[in-house]
């Protein structure tokens, strides 16, 4: 667990996830994957009703603000999944969930990894903006004409 006070606001805790709480965490889910179609929206859905790989769930005031989905590669953790509730973005929520990934990456001597599809230029500039490089790009990477940005980030020690 982990509480970040910003400047003697509300703490805002992040959880480990359970999937005794999944009902609780799905109308997130739904939000988060809305527009991405029916295939991803389900992948999403499915990895936390297994609990497959490590999610994590920022909380204010008891209420689930976000979520943070990550799974571990060779020498890298991927940011899978993360979204914000829609009326609690830009209050640093998805950065302190990207920070707490990134202390997990330095302990296990990771890379922090995500890829953004090029539609979602936003997120994009949002993993730039916290110190991610780009390291690369694939076209036709789920199908015939997206393109898949990947970047990274070496945690700081």
């Amino acid at each position: 667990m982990n509480d970040i006070n910003d400047c003697g606001t509300e703490v805002l805790k992040i959880t480990r996830y359970s999937k005794k709480i999944f009902p609780m965490v799905l109308p997130l889910l739904k939000e988060g994957t809305k527009g991405w179609g029916k295939e991803w929206s389900r992948e999403i859905i499915s990895a936390y009703s297994r609990q497959q790989g490590e999610a994590y769930l920022a909380q204010d005031g008891g209420k689930i603000v976000g979520t943070i989905l990550l799974r571990k590669e060779v020498r890298a953790l991927v940011i899978y999944f993360l979204v914000v509730k829609k009326e609690e973005r830009l209050k640093n929520i998805g950065s302190s969930l990207v920070k707490f990934a990134e202390g997990i990456a330095r302990r296990e001597k990771r890379i922090l990894r995500v890829d953004v599809a090029r539609e979602f230029e936003g997120n994009t500039r949002f993993y730039l903006k916290l110190g991610f490089k780009k390291c690369g790009r694939v076209k036709n990477f789920y199908q015939q004409g997206d393109e898949q940005i990947f970047l990274y980030k070496v945690p700081s020690k």
